[in-house]
């Protein structure tokens, strides 16, 4: 499996607090058959800044010494929302936003609550300067969990979207796992990932989430979803399965 949303880096956000707490979670997540993790701290969200791409390519190196290539770490990032977006995308190598595997998706979180209606434009925008956005955790925003015809525009118009191993498993409560069985109903759904922080409050849980989808959906949705998609992702190709 790979991952691509995952707090790994240690101490620059709400993920691991240590090294060894960093190790650990990417050691539990090589357990459970996770090859490839895509470190994804907080960019611009609250007191996480970490508008610095190369001290978050130190600590990706370094995490990957202490791990000795298993599992294997790439560089990301998980972008806060703001209107700021396509200048900070237009700042090139010295923008804090990195796409996954450094490539052409970068994944996005919203505010709880709200979704801006220029999101439309500013995906068309973000698209034009070669980034495909993937959206994170929608399955867990109120907005589109209650309306997930509003997650079905972004869809159409080219967005990603990225649910949460542990919302599929009930662990965000029945709302967020309700929304997954519907964005699976209505094909709105590209690649699960854990979203991990740490082994005590937000562990992996993606062999369990896989062991789920492949019983309900069958084992050629668990490849394109936590496999193929993922794959195509970090090489910045189209994802080949779209029926989920």
């Amino acid at each position: 499996m790979i991952e691509i949303h995952f707090h790994c880096l240690p101490r620059v956000d709400d993920g691991p607090a240590s090294w060894d707490e960093a190790v650990a979670l990417c050691r539990a997540a090589a357990a459970e058959g996770t090859t490839r993790i895509v470190a994804t701290p907080h960019v611009l969200r609250d007191k996480w800044v970490n508008t610095n791409p190369v001290a978050r390519d130190r600590l990706v190196r370094a995490l990957n010494e202490r791990l000795g290539g298993t599992p294997r770490i790439l560089p990301g990032c998980e972008y806060y929302f703001s209107d700021e977006v396509v200048g900070l995308a237009k700042k090139g190598p010295t923008s804090p936003l990195t796409g996954l595997a450094r490539g052409h998706y970068l994944l996005i979180e919203f505010s709880p609550g709200h979704v801006p209606p220029l999101i439309v434009s500013v995906f068309h925008e973000l698209r034009v300067l070669g980034l495909h956005p993937i959206i994170a955790h929608p399955e867990r925003h109120p907005v589109f969990a209650r309306q997930p015809e509003r997650l079905a525009e972004f869809v159409k118009r080219g967005a990603l979207v990225q649910i949460t191993a542990g919302s599929l498993l009930g662990d965000f409560g029945k709302t967020a796992q309700k929304a997954c069985e519907d964005f699976f109903r209505l094909g709105l759904v590209h690649a699960i990932a854990s979203d991990a922080h740490s082994m005590s409050q937000r562990p992996p849980r993606m062999a369990p989430a896989h062991e789920r989808v492949r019983k309900k959906w069958g084992a050629d949705v668990a490849r394109g979803l936590f496999i193929d998609n993922p794959e195509a992702i970090l090489a910045s190709q189209p994802v080949p399965f779209t029926g989920a």
